[in-house]
């Protein structure tokens, strides 16, 4: 293909974007936007960050004992990483993660890096358990069938993160890997269920706020489709992506475009705002100052 053909193709694209931009009911959003319940928005931010708080207590129990890594450390590492993910791109929460627990506590950057892939098994395992738990809720046909998918699943994860040698971490020796549990993986797993439960709260009081008839079902396919849509961080925070899943996710209830990406835009200022304040906070406090406090130790 032509140079001047992705030039053509670029404009028209552009020119489509900008018609869009200025046929768009942008007024319906603003008032939906001020009068918005406040109270339900509150309520999704607080679950928000006990989300954050659940991942990372999974993500703690999934670090080797040798490591010493402290859970205020962890913690701490998470609500920063995701303030960093909330305007960035690709995987820079996660960097950030695995830099501050190396950095802080000294755990080896490899083995933060573990650690983090294997509590993203787990994430991944516990959200098929959840939404298997979900759809039994939800349905009244289903039942020995979501049960039995869940305890499949929870086998599925639990097998993947013993056989797979690049998921644990190295044992301090040298001498091979160093293995979990069984009890800490499904504690692991149990906090990844209930990290995805609250954030389906989040979306779901987030969208409720907004006055929008929006059904447990619909703001669990909105959660979906963001996630899904923001696995490769293409946009700073993923802005646009979490509006369009919303607004695909209240589609098949009716309500309008306006209504349906001002919900969006709420969610995403109680995903954003709080959680950005306590990362700035935390980096503010230790992000230099325990490096530098560690470099005039002597050796």
């Amino acid at each position: 293909m032509t140079r001047s053909l992705w030039w053509a193709l670029a404009a028209l694209a552009l020119a489509a974007g900008l018609r869009y931009i200025v046929r768009f009911p942008w007024a319906d959003t603003w008032v939906t936007l001020t009068s918005a319940d406040w109270r339900l928005l509150a309520w999704a931010s607080c679950a928000n960050l006990l989300s954050l708080a659940c991942k990372a207590w999974g993500w703690h129990l999934l670090l080797p004992a040798p490591s010493a890594a402290r859970m205020r450390t962890t913690q701490a590492a998470t609500f920063a990483g995701a303030a960093v993910g909330s305007f960035s791109v690709a995987m820079s929460g996660e960097a950030t993660r695995m830099h501050l627990l190396s950095t802080w506590d000294g755990v080896e950057p490899a083995t933060a890096a573990r650690t983090i892939a294997a509590s993203r098994v787990v994430e991944a395992g516990a959200l098929g358990v959840f939404l298997l738990a979900f759809a039994a809720g939800t349905s009244a046909t289903l039942g020995w069938q979501a049960i039995a998918g869940a305890v499949a699943l929870t086998a599925a994860a639990l097998v993947l993160l013993r056989r797979v040698p690049w998921l644990r971490p190295a044992h301090p020796s040298g001498a091979g890997r160093l293995g979990w549990s069984d009890g800490r993986l499904l504690a692991a797993l149990a906090f990844g269920m209930a990290g995805w439960t609250l954030q389906w709260a989040t979306y779901h009081w987030s969208i409720a706020a907004t006055h929008a008839a929006v059904t447990p079902s619909a703001s669990m396919l909105a959660l979906l489709l963001s996630n899904l849509g923001g696995i490769l961080r293409l946009t700073p925070g993923n802005v646009g992506v979490v509006q369009g899943a919303v607004a695909l996710g209240l589609a098949p209830a009716g309500v309008p475009v306006g209504r349906a990406v001002a919900a969006g835009l709420a969610l995403q200022a109680v995903e954003v705002v709080p959680v950005l304040l306590i990362g700035l906070l935390i980096l503010g406090r230790h992000g230099m100052r325990v490096p530098l406090r560690r470099a005039a130790e002597p050796a």
